[in-house]
Formats: structure tokens, C-alpha cells, sequence
């Protein structure tokens, strides 16, 4: 019988988190039976712990589990990359293998596509964290929406991305399925041997949707710790994030949208290349590097000397966005630089407290 979601969980030295994440498959309500669940273990480096663990799974479950084992480490995107070649469902879903979802997850997001006919469904997600605290990732109360377009912005329309990725409902690519349709199209692969892939994949990816389902739920456990992604202290493959925006504007002037959506694309490209990876530096190194914070800056003023006068920017003056992108101009040698920095970050503490 055809699955009708693949679900794909890249694994690299997981052993010990692995046992909760495949529970949680193994409960799911729409029964495990109608999943495919693909583990990729991604070259692992603990003496096989994560092999044996992915194998044991699927000797319990041979007809709903694919063990997938890497010889060379390609990354999350790597991983999920191969995962998708043995993927058979028609809808595709993403978990890390460090978290967990509830019960009822993928029986309710199968439901909204298929009662929607719509090409997307995502829910909202909990944070957790070591100590055992679990707080919802948005803690706004929000409505049950469902958005669709006559046609995706690849086909003429005039919406744009933005429309779909509302930081309210929170859907990371792990907590949405996906019509496989939408995977196959052109450009639509994750980065390589890099970290934040996902930055590059869902925005490609939403070129082509036309229809995208809201779960107002927390029903993906996403767990906090030191070691993932986007918590390394002083890693220089932070800086892979500069080279994935990068790669987001080569796309979008392959696909022929740069120009019709050029001061969208340049607000998306002052936030998460500028902005958001500003404030990575001075959150996450001992010593920021003030090397790159001015390559950063050429950056933006080469490809958008006007960027000024983008409409976006106007509304935002509270914002610590817009105080990130103030900076562009400023010049700050390296001690303004150091010292911005600690002002900032100081600046959102007291925020995030009043938030709280």
C-alpha cells in the first residue's frame, strides 16, 4: 500500500535522542503504517551507535521504515537531499532527528491537504529546553487560516512569499507536509555541506505553491540545545548564511522574478543577510569578527546602493531590524563596532524581559 506521507530524518550521531523522536513516528495516530519514514544517518562518527539504532527500527517496522546510510557527511541538506530520491508518498514531511511531535500531528496536517486539495500544511511548535521548560516558540493567540492564489508567483502572481511565512504560526520546514509535486521543480534542492539550508529551500520552494494551510497548534517539540545549528559558539560556518542569501538572489534571477519582486527580494535580503546574521555575530562569537560585519556592508551597498528607499523600511523604526540596517551607513570602525554590539544586545535582554 502507497504511503501517504514520506517522512525524512536526517541523523548524525543521535543515539541519544533518536529513541524519543522514533516513538513519536511510531504513536502517530494516522498510524504508522500509511508513513514511509526514511532515516538518512549522514556518516555518523560514534562507532555506529545511530546505525544500530536506525536498523533496529526498522527490523520492528520493515514495511514503513527505510534505513539510508551515507558514506560521506553532507549535512542536513545533504541528508535530506538523499532521503527525498526514496521518498514514494505524495506528501513529504521533515523531522530532526533531536526533536518530537505529538500524537496527532501528521494525521491533522494530512487532513488539511487533502480536504483543502491545498499544496502545504504547517502547525506551530514548541521550544524545549534541558531543564525541562517548554514554552510555545509564538505565544500569540492566533486563528486557523488557510490562504490560497490562483497562481504561484512562478506562474504570474502577485503575491509574494511573505504571504505564506507568517512568524505567528511559526512552520518550520519540520512542522508542515508538503505536496512532493512541489519538490521536483526547478532549483528546488537544499544547499550541501552548509548550514541554515532551509533559508535557501522554503522560500525557493514557496515560488511555486499556490495554497498554504495554518494550524494554530503546537504540535512539533523542537529541542533547545548548545550543540544544533544555530547555537555554536564561534563557528565560522555561521557565515554560511551570507553565502545561502547569496545563492537565493542567483536563484531568483534564474527564475526571472528579480525584477517584478525587486524590493521584496531586497527587504528579504536586508533581514536575514544583514540584519539577522549582525546580530548572530555578536551573540555567538567571544571576539566579533569585525572582518566580516564590513564585508556584509560592501555587500549591501553594492547590490542595493538604493536600498534607503525601500518601502519596507518605513513603519519599522522600533524595530530591531531597522536598528540593525541603520548600521549599513554608519561606517563603525572596529571599537564602534565591538561596542554597538554590546549596546544592542543589552537593548534586546531588556526587550525580550518586557515581552515576558
Amino acid at each position: 500500500m502507497k504511503p501517504l506521507i514520506s517522512v525524512i530524518i536526517p541523523c548524525f550521531n543521535v543515539s541519544r535522542y533518536l529513541p524519543q523522536c522514533m516513538e513519536s513516528l511510531e504513536r502517530q495516530t494516522i498510524g504508522i503504517g500509511n508513513l514511509e519514514l526514511i532515516f538518512v544517518d549522514d556518516a555518523s562518527t560514534d562507532g555506529g551507535a545511530t546505525w544500530c539504532c536506525i536498523t533496529e527500527f526498522e527490523r520492528r517496522y520493515p514495511d514503513s521504515v527505510i534505513a539510508v546510510h551515507l558514506e560521506k557527511n553532507g549535512r542536513q541538506g545533504g541528508a535530506r537531499n538523499a532521503g527525498l530520491c526514496y521518498a514514494n508518498a505524495d506528501y513529504i514531511g521533515f523531522v530532526d532527528s533531536d526533536d518530537w511531535i505529538e500524537p496527532q500531528m501528521y494525521e491533522r496536517l494530512y487532513r488539511c491537504v487533502r480536504e483543502n486539495e491545498c499544496d502545504i500544511a504547517g502547525c506551530r511548535m514548541f521550544l524545549n529546553f534541558s531543564d525541562g521548560t517548554e514554552v510555545p516558540y509564538e505565544k500569540e493567540d492566533v486563528p486557523e487560516e488557510f490562504v490560497r492564489y490562483e497562481k504561484s508567483i512562478i506562474e504570474g502572481g502577485s503575491h509574494w512569499i511573505s504571504d505564506f511565512i507568517k512568524s505567528e504560526y511559526s512552520a518550520g520546514i519540520y512542522a508542515a507536509v508538503y505536496r512532493k509535486e512541489l519538490l521536483g521543480k526547478p532549483y528546488v534542492s537544499f544547499p550541501e555541506h552548509m548550514k541554515y539550508e532551509d533559508n535557501y529551500w522554503q522560500p525557493v520552494l514557496l515560488l511555486y505553491a499556490r495554497s498554504f494551510y495554518h494550524l494554530p497548534d503546537n504540535l512539533y517539540h523542537y529541542r533547545q540545545h548548545d550543540a544544533s545549528t544555530v547555537h555554536e559558539r564561534n563557528d565560522v560556518r555561521q557565515f554560511d548564511r551570507l553565502d545561502i542569501e547569496l545563492m537565493k538572489l542567483d536563484t531568483y534571477r534564474k527564475l526571472g522574478i528579480f525584477e517584478r519582486f525587486a524590493k521584496e527580494i531586497e527587504w528579504d535580503f536586508l533581514g536575514y543577510y544583514y540584519a539577522n546574521t549582525l546580530w548572530k555575530l555578536w551573540l555567538l562569537f567571544d571576539e566579533p569578527p569585525y572582518e566580516v560585519y564590513v564585508k556584509m556592508t560592501d555587500t549591501v551597498k553594492g547590490l542595493f546602493p538604493d536600498y534607503r528607499e525601500n518601502p519596507y523600511l518605513s513603519g519599522e523604526q522600533e524595530s530591531l531590524k531597522h536598528i540593525m540596517i541603520g548600521l549599513i551607513d554608519k561606517n563603525l570602525n572596529r571599537q564602534q563596532f565591538l561596542e554597538t554590539g554590546n549596546v544592542v544586545l543589552e537593548w534586546s535582554r531588556g526587550d525580550m524581559e518586557e515581552k515576558d
